[in-house]
């Protein structure tokens, strides 16, 4: 179906289409879907936004009723004919999403420290929505790992390939997994989606990788040391006939997460009793190694 699967080297990885290049002759410099007004994903770890199920991805972990944790589920309902409410964002601009070449972004510091000099160069006003998303996602990118964690931002394609190196051996090929993009703007973020088909991926290491609001593309990539996951093809349609091929995440050991996060009380189970999966939208990655 849709999904964009590829099995390469990272040699093969650094020749993947990048986007155009930056100017920077305005507030609309480098713009990411995500850091508009209508689809901002606003927060940091300590105002209620936690960045993934272990770290980076944007939802507010104190509101069950937020639409973006429609995305949590258990392997046990992965059952064909079954009817869930999930969240998935249409993305307007897919390219928004493509890194920049490394020559593009180098000459543009990354780091809080920088924010002032981030903000002229972008022209951000300093209490904009799109300065606070700055603020929020280098927050993330620059907090300490904890313990048996890595974690990081990929900034281009090279620092993407340098952290899954790192991870998943020098001398592996590497399998990147994404979600289908919806193909209709009038489809609902949150609607009903019945499993038609599931395909079980990969079992071990695997590393997700979510997009963050920022004036270009920067990856959030967060991996536990000994943590198995699961990675699942799911095929769904909507009830509005959308049809998605989704990638399904499970995080098999949920023991070292925070007790309180809202995946734990929306599927009724406890810190290290149970799996958590998630549904994975089309800006965010998972990628692992192809068995040799």
């Amino acid at each position: 179906m849709g999904n964009e699967i590829v099995s390469y080297s990272f040699l093969l990885l650094l020749v993947v289409r990048l986007a155009p290049t930056v100017t920077s002759n305005g507030a609309d410099v480098l713009r990411l879907p995500s850091m508009d007004s209508d689809g901002m994903r606003i927060g940091g770890e300590n105002n209620g936004r936690h960045s993934s199920p272990g770290g980076g991805w944007a939802v507010s972990m104190d509101d069950p009723n937020d639409p973006a944790v429609q995305v949590f589920a258990l392997i046990k309902d992965l059952v064909v004919g079954k009817t869930m409410s999930i969240y998935f964002p249409y993305i307007k601009d897919p390219t928004s999403f493509q890194f920049f070449p490394k020559e593009t972004t180098r000459h543009i510091p990354f780091s809080s420290e920088a924010i002032p000099e981030l903000l002229r160069f972008f022209s951000f006003s300093p209490d904009s929505k799109q300065a606070l998303a700055m603020r929020q996602t280098l927050e993330v990118c620059e907090k300490e790992p904890k313990q048996g964690e890595v974690r990081g931002c990929a900034t281009n394609i090279e620092s993407l390939a340098d952290f899954a190196r790192g991870i998943l051996g020098s001398d592996s090929q590497v399998q990147i997994l994404r979600s289908s993009l919806l193909s209709d703007p009038s489809t609902p973020l949150v609607q009903n989606y019945t499993i038609l088909d599931f395909t079980a991926i990969s079992t071990g290491d695997i590393v997700p990788c979510h997009s963050e609001p920022y004036p270009y593309p920067v990856y959030y990539c967060h991996f536990q040391l000994g943590a198995e996951s699961r990675v699942f093809k799911v095929y769904l349609r909507g009830e509005n006939g959308e049809m998605v091929d989704s990638v399904f995440l499970c995080h098999m050991d949920t023991s070292t997460w925070r007790p309180g996060h809202v995946a734990f009380r929306l599927l009724g189970v406890k810190a290290g009793e149970s799996e958590v999966c998630h549904f994975m939208a089309a800006h965010d990655l998972a990628m692992f190694p192809v068995p040799k």
